[in-house]
């Protein structure tokens, strides 16, 4: 059993003050991935990334961590996004700020029947959102299934009942951050997280709430976990913080043989947030990871081959 991410690569720059400071490889689910590979777990990408700088940069940092990059296809450009830090919030943006250039495709190289012919039934599928080319892993593949759901815009044109189809009974893991869990309550007319929860029927369910704590979902309880004000981290940037909580508690899940207890929700959280202080402690999703790269005086790196 390996812990498996599909679809494109994607490439970040980060940015401050007009300058660039550092580019990684990014989204979400290769996060979660570099976090537990990390973390000794056996990982692997099945993928595809292109063959300019960003692509090199991206497929590299995986392979720092141990990650398993035997099934990625290189061609073409590599997916790009740009983060622009202003004051204490971000900007992400699909094109360069130097040069305007888009390297940004909807369409992934790694499709979902490419993907499919190398997954192995026992691989532990980590997904992030309900985008198109997600939808297909969670309706039409038997493994199981662990799920981030972190903004609203791609649940917001999605009808309830399809909605629904999506996620019921397949998910073995559902986190969610504050906001998107409270739109939901908000959407469904609910009062309770437990009434998501039982809605969506996972086995294991988790708000994150940022510096307030985190709320663990199972059975019919809530356990909530707070976090003591003297645990609160300094934050140089908070990138990547949720996706290093979640494999946390996909490790703790799956090592504990998915027995849940208040002793795992207390164990797990502790674990959890002892690794976001770290990641919110550097610059970038994987800052506490390893070094990225960035040459001396470099702004752009779109032209760079």
């Amino acid at each position: 059993m390996s812990y498996l991410a599909v679809g494109d690569l994607v490439g970040e720059g980060y940015y401050q003050n007009g300058k660039a400071i550092r580019f990684d490889g990014g989204a979400s689910r290769f996060n979660v991935i570099a976090n537990l590979s990390a973390q000794g777990e056996k990982t692997k990408v099945i993928s595809a990334c292109g063959t300019d700088l960003a692509g090199d940069i991206a497929l590299n940092g995986l392979k720092k961590v141990g990650v398993d990059t035997t099934d990625v296809i290189r061609e073409g450009s590599t997916r790009m996004y740009h983060i622009i830090a202003i004051g204490d919030r971000h900007e992400c943006k699909k094109k360069c700020p130097f040069c305007g250039e888009s390297t940004w495709h909807d369409t992934p190289k790694a499709g979902f029947d490419y993907c499919i012919s190398r997954m192995n039934s026992k691989d532990i599928l980590i997904l992030d959102g309900l985008k198109n080319e997600n939808i297909p892993f969670i309706t039409a593949t038997l493994n199981e299934k662990v799920l981030d759901i972190g903004r609203i815009k791609r649940l917001e044109p999605l009808p309830n009942d399809i909605l629904l189809f999506i996620l019921k009974n397949k998910i073995e893991i559902l986190q969610l951050n504050e906001t998107v869990a409270n739109y939901l309550l908000m959407r469904f007319g609910f009062s309770s997280f437990l009434d998501l929860f039982l809605l969506f029927q996972p086995k294991l369910m988790v708000v994150t709430k940022g510096k307030k704590g985190a709320d663990f979902i199972y059975g019919e309880q809530i356990y909530e976990e707070k976090l003591p004000q003297s645990k609160v981290a300094t934050e140089i940037d908070d990138t990547g913080a949720g996706d290093a909580f979640f494999s946390v508690v996909i490790r703790e899940y799956y090592n504990s043989s998915k027995k849940l207890s208040k002793t795992f929700v207390n164990s797990c959280f502790k674990k959890a947030t002892e690794l976001t202080t770290q990641v919110v402690s550097h610059v970038g999703a994987r800052g506490h990871l390893y070094d990225g790269y960035c040459e001396e005086n470099m702004t752009c790196i779109c032209h760079k081959l």
